[in-house]
């Protein structure tokens, strides 16, 4: 027997709940049910969030972040029938849905469903044992960390200009930037700005996961600056950085779509490993 519920705000404890069941997600296929923002959005509560939790006798075994009409689940496979049509009552007419890795408990269920793939994320990975080659700093660029409380509007500005054909990403605000500043991951020493003159002209967050892995986590160049070759210099002093710290590889996420950036990433030696996909149904009805 299982329970549904549907929360506007979520306790402590059932917050620590979903990270766990994320985690045990996560060490059985490979890859984390649930993306970053999601993760920080489990303490908010407003208008367009919802959350729902799938318990059994014994434990959660599910849980959907509504955001909108874009949901992210965590569920167990069993669960994921269950889950699914609880994100679709509450979702209504039209509904996305992410999945991520190859062994998504959730994509064969969705499929089944008739929801198709409107968009695909590959993770690439690449060793960082060897020594690693890449492009020198153009001229007349200044390549710098980024400082906490000087820089956030500038780098909003740049990253709205770089991914405005990304909406997830392109439309970051100053809450966004700051929430994942307060996050116990977050290094400035590993966050590259490059300018030009008095302006910033493109950026290389990179990150270190719990298991000693690194990210690129976010590379973009201003699209006034693009044809410079900065993009393959930013990824240079990222990956040499992450590779001084002792990551013994190095992961990032790029959109199938994006053909430029995937000549850049595999150019330098990342190779594919896994991938995510944004699924949709305009045809969801109340069950």
């Amino acid at each position: 027997m299982t329970s549904t519920e549907r929360h506007e705000r979520l306790e402590p404890h059932l917050r620590a709940d979903i990270r766990a069941l994320a985690q045990a997600i996560e060490d059985d296929t490979g890859a984390p049910p649930l993306n970053d923002q999601s993760l920080l959005q489990l303490a908010e509560s407003r208008d367009g969030l919802i959350h729902l939790t799938v318990h059994d006798e014994r434990s959660l075994v599910g849980y959907a972040q509504l955001d909108g009409d874009s949901a992210e689940l965590a569920v167990r496979e069993e669960y994921a029938d269950e889950l699914v049509r609880a994100v679709e009552r509450a979702a209504g007419e039209a509904l996305t849905v992410w999945t991520h890795g190859k062994h998504s408990p959730v994509a064969a269920r969705l499929q089944a469903g008739g929801y198709r793939t409107t968009r695909v994320l590959h993770q690439l990975r690449m060793p960082l044992t060897g020594p690693i080659g890449g492009a020198p700093v153009p001229d007349g660029v200044e390549v710098r960390p980024f400082v906490a409380g000087a820089d956030e509007t500038a780098w909003l500005e740049v990253n709205a200009a770089a991914f405005a054909e990304h909406a997830e990403q392109g439309r970051w605000t100053l809450d966004d930037l700051l929430a994942r500043e307060a996050e116990p991951w977050f290094d400035p020493a590993g966050f590259f700005l490059a300018r030009r003159r008095d302006d910033l002209v493109g950026f290389h967050w990179t990150k270190i996961h719990p298991d000693g892995s690194g990210e690129v986590y976010v590379l973009a160049v201003a699209p006034a600056a693009q044809g410079l070759r900065l993009g393959a210099a930013l990824l240079t002093i990222g990956l040499r950085h992450l590779a001084e710290r002792g990551c013994p590889t190095v992961l990032l996420y790029v959109d199938e779509s994006n053909s430029s950036a995937l000549r850049l990433y595999e150019g330098f030696g990342f190779s594919r490993h896994d991938v995510d996909a944004q699924w949709r149904s305009t045809a969801v009805q109340p069950r």
